[in-house]
């Protein structure tokens, strides 16, 4: 039985008309951030939505691509042209300043560690782990990538284990207490050309790709004789059905498959079963979702679930008071897109 969310506030965060939200990242308390099409970084309080004002912190990087926050919240890492920059959420101010040299187009953090991935340029694109109290160079790097890394992330227990998915299709494992570059891959795979990839839990990782497919595989363990095989789900949009695929999330009990599908105003949200298999039957559907424009963003805090998009608001949802198993039909002709 679908558990259908509605609306119950939101805001516009920029200062700028026709902005689009791109991400938006639960922080401390009850702060929310995010990230906008206008080069923004702003903080707004995710419990107040329709009546707070947002603050937009001062001296962000130019031409953003990702954010991320800390792992205790106090503070959020953005990325752009060049460099990534940490702002502390009880000053606004922006505290560490990292020179990538190239643009980033991937982040993540665990600890004090950052995982960065770049852009492909000049016959390289870099994967490297920065501590976060020594901006001053890279601890690890490694520049065997063949084209721009728009995945990245650290394994559940192992902060010495990345994974990082590019445009060619290839997800890589690393591990970065190796520091010659073709011994830290200790695992690949290809896939399609990858819009987000990342780790389920401490022993499978996800690939999805700019088309919609998605795969779920083994992590690697060298105690084993022989390998599990993946599960290739293959194209979600015919199987939930849906337009496109946000993300899929990782909630404290399950992945979850986020997919919208803008010409109804919808998200789905399909958990992943222990067979990983989608259990179809017991999605969540979150109604009314920016109009006809696309869901770049979600998250889940509280019960509550947040959303970023196209239009330039982000979005608060609750279950709706009457559950009801009828869904919502389309009102007009479904025609194929491709996101971001």
């Amino acid at each position: 039985m679908a558990n259908y969310f509605q609306p119950y506030a939101s805001c516009s965060p920029s200062a700028e008309k026709d902005s689009y939200v791109y991400k938006i990242v639960p922080c401390s308390g009850q702060n929310l951030a995010g990230i906008t099409s206008a080069d923004e970084v702003f903080v707004v309080n995710s419990g107040s939505l329709d009546t707070a004002s947002g603050i937009l912190l001062p001296s962000p990087p130019s031409q953003i691509t990702c954010l991320v926050p800390s792992d205790d919240g106090r503070a959020v890492i953005c990325s752009g042209k060049d460099e990534v920059c940490v702002f502390d959420l009880r000053s606004y101010e922006r505290t560490t300043t990292f020179k990538v040299g190239k643009a980033v187009t991937a982040l993540a953090c665990k600890g004090t560690s950052l995982a960065v991935g770049t852009e492909y340029l000049n016959h390289q694109a870099v994967v490297s782990v920065w501590d976060l109290r020594q901006p001053s160079a890279a601890s690890w790097s490694n520049a065997e990538n063949h084209d721009d890394i728009t995945a990245i992330d650290f394994h559940p227990s192992k902060s010495n284990i990345v994974l990082a998915g590019g445009d060619d299709g290839q997800v890589s494992i690393f591990d970065s207490l190796i520091a010659e570059e073709q011994d830290s891959l200790v695992q690949g795979f290809t896939h399609g050309p990858i819009h987000k990839a990342g780790f389920l839990d401490q022993n499978s990782m996800y690939a999805l790709s700019s088309d919609q497919n998605l795969a779920l595989h083994p992590v690697f363990d060298d105690a084993r004789v022989e390998e599990p095989t993946p599960m290739l789900l293959g194209d979600l949009r015919p199987v939930i059905p849906c337009e496109y695929v946000i993300d899929v999330l990782r909630t404290e009990s399950e992945s979850v498959v986020a997919a919208g599908s803008h010409s109804m105003s919808q998200v789905d949200m399909v958990p992943i079963g222990s067979a990983g298999s989608l259990d179809l039957n017991n999605r969540i559907i979150l109604q009314g979702t920016h109009g006809e424009e696309i869901v770049r963003s979600i998250f889940v805090k509280d019960n509550m679930i947040f959303t970023a998009g196209e239009d330039g608001r982000v979005q608060a949802y609750r279950a709706s008071s009457s559950q009801s198993t009828q869904k919502p039909t389309k009102t007009k002709k479904e025609s194929r897109y491709k996101p971001y």
